[in-house]
């Protein structure tokens, strides 16, 4: 889990409304040195009329509009943009045409390559992180904290992350030599990159199986029904489903999951429109699982599709237990028009209900066990600036993150705020001292990033051990309670 400063889900732009009164307003206008040739009569015209007027107005006569290039364009993005920012819905946007791809692609869950996830260790080598499944790295049995050493022909050590991404993607449908470290041992193994979903690891600890869901997008349904089918197989009776850090995706995923968890006819979830009609979504078939136990591991960042399936799942079955922090509370549906230019509005249709007719719009599923992660994993903080200088004695917006990288890192502090202390100064003296850096007890942006760098691989090398949620959830159904 990357200690960063995280995306908040919403964006709430206010904007003030301004009443002009007619009344004197010539006169006060003049003495600011503002000339008024043409005053609309705003009760008289329509809010469409009104918003025509000044779009008009702004073409033709605004003093800077000769330096806006493509004055049209600006004008009406920026017409739309206000429209679509209101405090009442921040779920509804306007995306430009870098954001509408950008929007898109996050939904898609599709890419070409071998189908791992990676990060560098501290000897700055490839290190599988997640193995999706059914990608070709899975099929070939790649496993987490596996070491690339070499992709093709080039050695993976020190080369940026770009280049290996490329030189991956270069082998679509081809067969790609890959040598790999396990422990101690060498192998060599024949990869064929193409096309996989991102969205789904399936993996089993002591014969509990894990189900990690990052998005719903297009295809993790399908992805999703491999998985159970695949745990299935192996006998698995039990199984923990991660959606942490799931912010949801499409609704069509979240009902194809349903499929496969619930019985024939069971409600998905309740759909109120603008009216207060309601519709009921039910499932169309006879899910496939037949798990003894489920727990579904949640957070904050836990939102929209991912609400909707705990919901669906704690209404419809006797055997789901939660377990985490209080999810995100997004209980409204949005549906997306594309426009022929490629920019796109996302817009609120309607609010979703739980099957008994809850809604949790804006407040959340409380879990049944609650249980947070270590304050490491979860701290967010600006990021350090070029000349900018962490001394003791002082209170920085970094302090916090970087004292508790410190003693995660194994040197003692006496606190974790924004307020850098004498211990605080002592423990960043000793581990600069063991890392070869001049011990100043004093961080520039060098020395925090390098810190911040070797607490993420720590992160990373025990991500699942130090796990106090996933540990929680292995706990409950290893030992029944």
């Amino acid at each position: 889990m990357k200690p960063v400063d995280k995306k908040s889900l919403e964006k709430t732009r206010k904007h003030k409304q301004t009443a002009w009164i007619v009344t004197g307003l010539c006169a006060a206008c003049f003495a600011a040195g503002v000339s008024v040739p043409l005053l609309m009569d705003a009760h008289k015209s329509d809010d469409l009329a009104k918003v025509e007027n000044i779009y008009g107005l702004l073409k033709d006569r605004w003093f800077y509009g000769n330096q806006v290039e493509d004055l049209d364009s600006r004008l009406a993005e920026q017409a739309i943009a206000g429209m679509t920012t209101l405090e009442e819905d921040p779920h509804t946007n306007y995306f430009n045409l870098e954001e509408a791809k950008a929007f898109s692609q996050s939904l898609a869950g599709s890419n070409v390559g071998v189908g791992i996830s990676f990060y560098r260790n501290a000897d700055d080598e490839m290190t599988v992180r997640d193995v999706f499944l059914d990608s070709t790295a899975d099929k070939a049995g790649l496993r987490t904290g596996d070491v690339l050493v070499k992709v093709g022909t080039k050695e993976t050590k020190g080369l940026p992350n770009e280049e290996i991404t490329q030189t991956i993607q270069n082998y679509e449908g081809q067969k790609l030599p890959v040598e790999v470290r396990r422990g101690d041992e060498l192998l060599t193994l024949t990869l064929e990159p193409g096309e996989y979903d991102s969205t789904v690891v399936c993996e089993t600890v002591d014969g509990i199986g894990i189900i990690d869901l990052s998005s719903f997008s297009e295809n993790s349904g399908r992805e999703f029904a491999s998985a159970v089918k695949k745990l299935e197989s192996q006998g698995v009776r039990n199984v923990i489903i991660d959606l942490r850090g799931n912010t949801g995706g499409y609704l069509s995923a979240a009902k194809d999951i349903s499929e496969v968890l619930l019985p024939k006819d069971s409600v998905i979830f309740q759909e109120k429109d603008k009216d207060g009609n309601i519709q009921k979504l039910k499932t169309e078939q006879e899910g496939q699982a037949d798990f003894d136990r489920i727990v579904i591991l949640q957070d904050g960042s836990s939102a929209s599709a991912s609400e909707v399936l705990i919901g669906a799942l704690k209404d419809n079955l006797d055997n789901v237990t939660t377990v985490g922090t209080q999810t995100y509370g997004k209980g409204t549906e949005q549906v997306s028009v594309p426009f022929t230019d490629g920019t796109s509005l996302k817009y609120t249709i309607a609010e979703w209900l739980t099957p008994s007719g809850e809604s949790i719009n804006r407040t959340g599923f409380a879990p049944d066990v609650e249980v947070g992660l270590s304050p490491v994993r979860t701290v967010t903080y600006p990021g350090m600036e070029e000349g900018e200088v962490i001394v003791e004695d002082s209170v920085n917006d970094n302090a916090g993150a970087l004292q508790l990288f410190i003693q995660y890192l194994g040197y003692e502090v006496d606190r974790t705020d924004t307020y850098f202390d004498a211990a605080g100064s002592e423990a960043l003296r000793r581990f600069q001292a063991d890392h070869g850096l001049e011990p100043t007890g004093e961080a520039d942006k060098e020395t925090f990033d390098q810190i911040a760098d070797l607490t993420l691989i720590r992160i990373y090398e025990s991500e699942k051990s130090d796990d106090a949620q996933r540990n929680r959830a292995l706990e409950i159904l290893s030992s029944g309670e």
